[in-house]
């Protein structure tokens, strides 16, 4: 099988980050875990095409909760896992 610059693809599997970004747009909220930080990064929201989508970096020890209610709008918890 071959990519888009005519190379096996198995070659390019070497390349494996541990980077993870937590995205968020700014207008709507939509938001995402980024893992592959080999190419660039969502810079348009895919639920409302605003171009306000921030980019926070993870390290590899942390998690987050994504919570939404009405009452209490956007609710993000990050923490540790060791």
């Amino acid at each position: 099988m071959l990519n888009r610059k005519n190379k096996p693809y198995l070659e390019e599997q070497h390349i494996i980050s541990n980077e993870r970004n937590f995205l968020i747009c700014s207008s709507c909220f939509w938001c995402a875990s980024y893992l592959n930080n080999m190419h660039s990064s969502v810079e348009v929201c895919p639920s409302c095409k605003n171009d306000k989508v921030e980019s926070m970096p993870l390290s590899v020890d942390e998690t987050y909760k994504f919570d939404y209610g009405a009452g209490r709008g956007v609710e993000l918890e990050f923490r540790r896992t060791r």
